[in-house]
């Protein structure tokens, strides 16, 4: 924490701007918390900044000061997030569960796990944490580029992953953006059998776990119309744990009404990880997810919201937003 603090005060030196935003300066009655969505780089339609830096490091928020966002799953522990910006630059602090969350990139886990996981609607228990950074490069008129760097930092296997992202701005309607990053999971095996081989992990990969470093690639497009944000995504990740790529594809709207955000999004996935149907497990490789939420701004500083399936689990969850 005192390390991302130290990042947020230099950018506030460095790059703070004396101009505000019109929403601050004419205190607009249509200026509202869930607006700031328009003022991200890239990825507007995904529910809030912390899911979109994750995605990709440029998209950070752009809006100034501090926000905390955090989300709860009843029966879980909350996820909290930071993102900050002085409306050139931003920052966030992101913590791992949002993968193999609807948003998020999917990390293997071994199928007994995922199984056991799901008949319970428990979280995917990650323990690394992202810090991503970004600043515009160019704003114009009719053209903007961000570019983005994060990092994501493993306490098991004690490393730090790099990764970097582009996002860029045509005209008032069409965004754009990649990004590229290294990143790990570990596995052990606890003397526990291959559901598909029926041989034991630790026999199979001659060690009782397993660790690797692998690399993603995404791609981002949207449309921004007045109060419409349209986008498509794609996600692809190679494993040596598994013998396919995985690829996820992503199809999100977002619409501002006043003080409410509407989120409706769509998960095409082709993946090796088994599918969980209450009555087993099936090895089915192309899966489907769909994502809904409301949320809706109690003043320009407060957002509360309600998410369905945020975390691939069929589940309910709240959210909580707060600017200072």
């Amino acid at each position: 924490m005192l390390f991302f603090a130290l990042i947020l005060s230099f950018l506030s030196l460095s790059h703070a701007d004396s101009s505000s935003n019109l929403c601050e300066v004419l205190n607009l009655e249509n200026c509202s918390g869930v607006s700031k969505q328009a003022r991200r780089s890239s990825a507007r339609s995904m529910p809030s900044s912390a899911t979109a830096s994750q995605f990709n490091p440029a998209n950070v928020s752009h809006d100034r000061g501090l926000g905390v966002e955090t989300i709860y799953q009843p029966g879980q522990s909350a996820s909290i997030n930071f993102v900050a910006g002085t409306g050139k630059t931003g920052a966030a602090l992101v913590n791992s569960r949002l993968e193999n969350a609807f948003f998020g990139n999917r990390v293997p886990e071994l199928e007994a796990d995922f199984l056991a996981r799901r008949d319970k609607d428990d979280q995917y228990k990650g323990e690394k944490t992202a810090l991503a950074a970004g600043a515009s490069l160019w704003r114009g008129r009719y053209f903007g580029i961000d570019l983005g760097l994060m990092g994501k930092y493993h306490p098991e296997i004690k490393r730090v992953n790099p990764g970097a992202g582009l996002s860029a701005r045509i005209g008032n309607i069409l965004t754009l953006g990649a990004a590229y990053y290294q990143d790990d999971y570990y596995l052990e095996f606890k003397d526990r059998s291959n559901l598909r081989t029926g041989v034991p992990y630790a026999t199979e990969y001659g060690r009782p776990d397993f660790q690797e470093r692998f690399y993603v690639t995404n791609f981002f497009g949207g449309l921004s119309l007045g109060r419409l944000f349209l986008d498509a995504g794609v996600i692809h990740t190679r494993y040596k744990f598994y013998q396919d790529d995985q690829t996820v594809q992503l199809y999100s709207a977002a619409f501002i009404w006043g003080k409410f955000l509407f989120n409706l999004a769509l998960r095409h996935e082709y993946t090796p990880q088994w599918k969980y149907t209450k009555d087993g497990p099936v090895d089915e490789r192309r899966q489907n997810e769909t994502y809904g939420a409301i949320q809706y701004s109690f003043s320009k500083r407060v957002i509360v919201g309600v998410h369905h399936n945020y975390y691939l689990l069929r589940e309910l969850a709240g959210s909580l937003t707060v600017f200072l």
